[in-house]
């Protein structure tokens, strides 16, 4: 009987086969069942080929339509299996058969809004007329069944419905732009009214062709719907957001803790060993100033030598703090690679923080121990005449110890607190962090009257700062700073970018980033911003965002010079007409000013280059480049001089004319791939740079082209030298929600198949939705290359994040701190 089942089964397979073959395009067959061992079974073998034959028979005279809302019917009224209960329960964190929910209820559950949950719950025919309008568990898990576990047929008819709003199996133009309407006022994807009208018409073209005679198909089945569908893979892609995603979970093969902190080691060996020899230092000059103290000297109280201990280390912490902080300096370490694998130089404005802050707590164990001293060891002077006072008889000049020590304490207090990250970073602090720095050279002065021996510590790295200060004075120099605007574009509500005139003797590398200040706005204030142009550009460009601060008057002067240029120019060419709104509207919204030679408007001072990690870039094989939000100029610079050098190898045959590329030198350069990330929160920030980026991606188009054209007779495939992700947070509420952004999806999808471009960007690029998976993302990037260098510009949070993957994997990271 066994062997019997299995040849009934067998033949009922070749069967099938035979007859879906001769299945036409335009319907779909049933599925056939097969009987299980607790069914009643077929008669005979030849009656059961009968029976199927004639079932699949009549399925082939089927239209599409009928079949599809079969196959719909049977998966949703089907029981429900202990498979899908247990996977449900699990999903949901409860059984939820018994239970009955509100529309809200339901859209939590699937991670969707009212507008779709009303228009799901219409799919499968499930009214909510009744006076609790409550839907109960089971056919929550039904739904939840048919989304998880349907055929892409079953998917595009329940799109089709989504789209069906009368419910009579038609869908119409004036429909879909009705579900538009209602998504959008839910979930915001298009930039303005006329954006979203320009997509939805070129998606309606899609679905209702315009004839020869200039008239658009106004209805559409679902036979036709369907047809669509199947030959428009990027419409395909979408329907597999018609589902019920697993909930987020630990993935098994996370490494233990242990295998987390060897990898931490490995990846950040350099930094461990400075920090250890910093440590080391530290405690050697504790022990040695206490046997000094102890045995050489004598006569020291405890408090004595604890005081000595602390006014030690503050000789030293204040050495590597000034060391730390020479910018010129770093900037040419950062030329020496060797030095990068041995020196954690991107990390010196993390270990300034650090060892300032070793610095403030020194000069507390020191002044505690000099306070303790006198409260319980002076007999002929009260505690205030030794602390306030020259009564002590403390010091190398005047015995003013006491007196500069307290005058020191309480600058050295105010310069730590305004230096905290809460304080520098809070909107308009950061001026004040600026100028309490500069209490660095009254400090530095009464340091050498207090202490005979501090300037031994200070010399050396006081003096390079010194001449640091005088060889920035060039910025003041037409040849090196002083210099003017070219032009001024406001990109949005919140960002502009200036195109700033490259002085004749400034030099800077990829990654660079510059001091800026405007005389006519704030003429003592300087502010750093990271040059996003390539160093072999004939110009400067940088953007700056508006916050409540120096740049929000930045962003205001500059509006308020465009609004102005704008209205002169529509009075100078129409006089008193009545069109100059109209001018003024016009160059308004153009949002560029372009400057003169002599404009006073267009005085700008810049200070630098600096160095950042991004200089780096060009010292490794497969390079990830992450930015977040503005953060990314960086990035952009790091770009725009890779697709440069590949310009560079461009060559001209000379017998045919004909364009072409040294491809073994390519083959030589490093990095050999990029990856660049872009993540922004709102859908604008991606105009900022889309100039360049449209230039990148038609340079490398070009270069694949060529490469392609010329290189026929090569066995090596022409690889991609750059691919760019781009993500946007705010397009999708929840992560987990697929079903959300399918509607998004879709027309993203049919609007890029169509147009060549994304939807947002105008880029060939298209926009993902959330944030990059980077488990996912960087573990395909660790088989396809042999070593990976993660580079990122961003807040914190991401960068722990992305700085977990990349010790989980062995990449290398650097993180550019913020200013």
């Amino acid at each position: 009987m066994e062997r019997d089942r299995h040849v009934h089964t067998s033949i009922i397979s070749r069967v099938s086969d035979a007859v879906n073959q001769s299945i036409p395009d335009d319907t779909v067959p049933l599925p056939i069942s097969q009987t299980s061992d607790n069914d009643n079974p077929p008669t005979t073998i030849l009656s059961s080929i009968l029976k199927s034959t004639t079932s699949l028979r009549h399925t082939v005279s089927l239209p599409v339509g009928q079949v599809v809302r079969q196959q719909f019917k049977e998966l949703y009224n089907e029981p429900i299996s202990k498979q899908h209960e247990d996977h449900f329960r699990a999903y949901f964190n409860d059984d939820i058969r018994s239970k009955t929910f509100t529309i809200d209820k339901f859209g939590d559950l699937f991670q969707i809004k009212a507008m779709l949950s009303r228009r799901l719950l219409m799919v499968f025919n499930i009214n909510l007329t009744n006076e609790a309008n409550l839907i109960s568990g089971l056919d929550i898990l039904r739904i939840a069944r048919v989304l998880w576990s349907s055929s892409m047929s079953v998917k595009s008819f329940i799109l089709f419905k989504l789209f069906d709003d009368n419910n009579d199996d038609l869908i119409s133009i004036e429909e879909i732009r009705l579900f538009y309407q209602n998504y959008t006022s839910e979930f915001k994807i298009f930039r303005d009214q006329q954006h979203q009208k320009e997509v939805i018409d070129i998606f309606l073209k899609e679905f209702f062709p315009i004839n020869d005679d200039a008239i658009q198909q106004r209805e559409l089945n679902f036979d036709g719907f369907y047809k669509i569908l199947q030959r428009n893979p990027n419409a395909l892609q979408s329907l597999y957001l018609i589902s019920v995603p697993d909930q987020d979970r630990e993935e098994e093969n996370e490494l233990m803790w242990y295998q987390r902190f060897w990898s931490y080691i490995v990846n950040n060996a350099n930094r461990l060993v400075f920090l250890g020899i910093y440590i080391l230092i530290t405690i050697g000059l504790i022990i040695y100033v206490s046997l000094y103290r102890i045995y050489i000297l004598k006569n020291n109280t405890v408090w004595q030598i604890i005081a000595h201990v602390g006014g030690t280390l503050v000789n030293y912490n204040y050495a590597v703090a000034v060391t730390l902080m020479l910018k010129q300096i770093m900037s040419v370490l950062r030329r020496i690679h060797c030095l990068t694998l041995i020196i954690p130089i991107d990390d010196h404005i993390d270990a300034h923080r650090l060892v300032g802050t070793a610095l403030f707590v020194s000069a507390i164990i020191h002044s505690l121990g000099h306070c303790i001293h006198f409260a319980t060891h002076t007999e002929v002077n009260s505690w205030s005449q030794s602390m306030f006072t020259t009564a002590a008889g403390i010091g190398w000049v005047a015995h003013s110890a006491t007196i500069t020590g307290d005058i020191l304490f309480l600058l050295l207090l105010i310069m730590f607190i305004c230096s905290l990250q809460f304080i520098r970073q809070r909107t308009g602090f950061y001026l004040l962090f600026q100028y309490t720095h500069y209490l660095f050279w009254p400090m530095f002065i009464l340091l050498i009257i207090h202490a005979p021996s501090f300037w031994k510590w200070a010399i050396g790295p006081t003096t390079l700062l010194f001449f640091e200060k005088i060889y920035l004075l060039k910025r003041y120099l037409p040849q090196h700073g002083r210099t003017k605007l070219k032009s001024v574009r406001i990109e949005n509500d919140n960002i502009l970018t200036l195109i700033i005139e490259r002085p004749q003797r400034f030099k800077f590398r990829t990654g660079n980033y510059i001091n800026i200040c405007f005389p006519k706005i704030a003429k003592m204030e300087w502010h750093p911003f990271t040059i996003s142009s390539s160093p072999k550009r004939k110009d400067i460009r940088i953007s700056i965002m508006k916050k409540k601060n120096w740049t929000k008057k930045v962003y205001d002067y500059f509006y308020g010079c465009l609004t102005k240029r704008a209205y002169l120019t529509a009075i100078t060419i129409d006089g008193a007409d009545n069109h100059s709104n109209d001018n003024l509207r016009n160059i308004l919204l153009s949002k560029e000013i372009t400057f003169l030679a002599n404009d006073p408007d267009a005085d700008i001072w810049i200070e630098g280059p600096f160095s950042t990690c991004t200089s780096h870039v060009f010292n490794s094989e497969h390079v990830v480049l992450i930015g977040a939000g503005i953060g990314v100029t960086p990035s952009i610079s790091a770009l725009d001089s890779l697709t440069q050098r590949v310009q560079n190898h461009r060559c001209v045959c000379v017998s045919c004319n004909a364009n072409s590329y040294n491809y073994t030198q390519i083959s030589k350069q490093q990095p050999k791939k990029v990856d660049f990330f872009w993540i922004n929160r709102e859908i604008e920030t991606f105009s900022c740079f889309r100039d360049i980026l449209e230039e990148i991606e038609n340079a490398q188009e070009n270069y694949l082209n060529i490469m392609a054209a010329t290189r026929n007779n090569s066995t090596e495939p022409t690889s991609r030298y750059l691919d760019m992700h781009l993500y946007c947070t705010s397009l999708r509420p929840n992560k987990k929600a697929t079903l959300e952004a399918l509607p998004y999806d879709l027309v993203a999808n049919i609007y890029a198949g169509m147009q060549q471009y994304d939807i947002h960007t105008g880029l060939k690029t298209p926009t993902h939705v959330g944030r990059p998976p980077w488990k996912v993302l960087f573990s395909k990037f660790k088989a396809e290359h042999k070593s990976t260098s993660v580079f990122l510009t961003g807040n914190t949070l991401l960068a722990s994040q992305v700085k977990r993957c990349c010790d989980e994997l062995g990449f290398a990271f650097r993180h550019e701190p913020g200013f």
